[in-house]
This record gives C-alpha cells, structure tokens and sequence, in this order.
C-alpha cells in the first residue's frame, strides 16, 4: 500500500548516510503526496524554532530538500546557522547548489564534504561564487575533488578559503591542478595556516605566471615559506602575466 512506501522512504531516510540519495527520497515521497517532514522544517523556519532545537540528520534532509525546491536563489548559507551534528551538516550540503556563498566553516567537513560541492560547482548555470571551508579536514582527496569542480567550465567559482585545513605542500600542488585550468575563474584564494613551504611558492608562482590566470588575492599568511620560497614568489609576480594585486604574508617568520 502506499502509505506502507511512505512509512518505508521514511525509514531509509532516517538511515541513509548519503546526501544525495536522502533528496531523492524526499522526491518521491513529494510524488506520493506525503510532506509530513517537508511541513515540520518549513513551521518550524516560519517560527525561528530551528534556531535552538538541535535538527536530527532527516530534518537536516526536509530542511535541504525546502531550500532547493525554492525558486529563489539564497544570497548567502551559512552552516553553522543550523544546530546539528556531522552527519546533519553533511545532508545540509546539497543546499550549496542553490546559494550565491556558502559558508561552510568550522563544521568538521571531510572529503566527503568534498564531493557534495564540487558536484554544485559543476551543475549548469551554477550561482556559487564564494566558498569558505576553511577550518576543516578535507584532506588532499578533498581538495582533488574540488579540483574537479575548478576546472569545469560550469564553475563560475571567484573566491575560495581553505585556510587552516593542513593542506600541506602536497595540497597544494593538487589545489594548482585547478588553478591552471582555462576554466578556472577563481581570483580571490585564501590559504593562511595550510602548512605551506617553499616548496608550495614553486607551485605558486607557475599558477601566477599563466597567461590566463585570473587570480587577484592570494593569502598566504602564517604559513612557511621562509625567504627562499618568497624569492620564488617573486618569479611568479614580475611575470607579465601575473594580474595580482594582493598577497598576504603575515606572519611568515620572513627577515
């Protein structure tokens, strides 16, 4: 009967790990008419009550199944708005398909994380223009996977924060992947605290002396590049090419 399939997706719902696949489920629960879930989240944003009420991972769900079946375009999302554990804020993530910034700092996002917004920056006519995920674990997998999202040409992508994430030089080198795409339109990048060395700078500065590169602010403060690797920088900004017009080395320990 239907209303057994209702009771069922309800559960899967309850169980499913995946972002994606719990949007899904809402879809066909909205086809079986049910918006038992839908309505909760959406009297409860009517009275301001998901401010304090800690949302479980299905509310999590209803809640981004609402804000993408609206029309409107979110100016900004901001996360940690929303009071909920990691697996909340991991079924929170679809709603990046549908905001012009995301604010996703300080939430403990993983590669995971990861492969839920690079999937947004690579849908057609993508309004994401401002992503912060700095304060996070995404690990060099996690940055791969943006990396995929940079070099699409539906990325419409100009400011990116991955400060503090312990990217490493490794990191890096994955990150510049993306940079050097003819389809990166990134121009504001934010790597303060990411554990960078001269070797990163090396890295750096081949991105900066593309001639397509958009890149206009680079921080890359309290990391440690240490003189050498700021010489190396140097090679990246006396290039023509280079369009800089900000680089943030604050607190490099530089003499």
């Amino acid at each position: 009967s239907i209303k057994k399939t209702v009771q069922y997706i309800k559960e899967k719902i309850r169980e499913e790990s995946s972002a994606e696949r719990t949007i899904n489920l809402f879809h066909c629960l909205n086809e079986l008419n049910d918006n038992s879930l839908v309505k909760e989240i959406q009297n409860s944003l009517r009275s301001g009550k998901h401010s304090g009420k800690k949302l479980e991972p299905d509310q999590c769900s209803a809640l981004a199944f609402v804000l993408l079946m609206s029309e409107e375009i979110l100016d900004e999302f901001d996360l940690k708005t929303y009071n909920t554990s990691a697996a909340g804020y991991q079924r929170l993530l679809p709603v990046t398909r549908n905001c012009k910034k995301a604010i996703l700092n300080s939430c403990d996002l993983t590669e995971n994380s990861c492969d839920i917004v690079a999937s947004a920056l690579q849908l057609s006519n993508s309004p994401l223009r401002d992503l912060d995920l700095s304060y996070n674990n995404l690990g060099d997998s996690g940055v791969k996977l943006l990396c995929a999202g940079l070099m699409n040409p539906n990325c419409e992508l100009q400011r990116l924060d991955l400060s503090y994430n312990n990217l490493g030089d490794s990191g890096v080198k994955l990150l510049c992947a993306g940079l050097m795409s003819p389809n990166c339109k990134l121009q504001r990048l934010g790597l303060n605290s990411c554990d960078l060395t001269e070797k990163s700078c090396d890295i750096v500065a081949s991105a900066l002396q593309l001639s397509n590169s958009p890149l206009r602010d680079l921080d890359l403060s309290y990391n440690n590049p240490g003189d050498s690797g700021v010489k190396l920088l140097c090679a990246g900004l006396i290039s023509p090419n280079c369009k800089l017009q900000r680089l943030g080395l604050g607190w490099c320990n530089l003499t």
